[in-house]
């Protein structure tokens, strides 16, 4: 009787490879990656005006204000900043106040 060999029958270099762990450079499926993707849906930001007590947002508080404008002048989206829509539409107001009374730039100085 002859003997037969066992030889893999892809002579690249080892087995066969699933079509989405190549995609993957070779990783298992499901790790690596953008940690952000994997965040938790369930789990929300807190809520940095309810965590200061802030009940009233006042247009002429400018440093509250500052921290939800980007770097741009831009507001900053809820999803972001992890405000409530109801605080968020407050917060949109109080910033337009502010820029109109010139407390708030429009745009940055950079930009002008």
């Amino acid at each position: 009787m002859a003997q037969q060999r066992n030889t893999p029958t892809n002579t690249r270099g080892g087995g066969q490879q699933n079509s989405r762990d190549s995609r993957q450079g070779g990783q298992q499926y499901g790790r690596g990656g953008n940690q952000q993707q994997r965040r938790d849906p369930l789990k929300k930001k807190p809520d940095p005006l309810k965590v200061r007590d802030i009940t009233y947002l006042d247009y002429r508080d400018i440093r509250i204000l500052e921290r939800f404008l980007n770097d741009r002048g831009k507001l900053l989206p809820n999803r972001i900043t992890g405000v409530s829509a109801k605080a968020q539409r407050k917060l949109e107001s109080a910033v337009k106040h502010a820029r109109h009374l010139a407390l708030l730039p429009f745009v940055a100085e950079g930009m002008k």
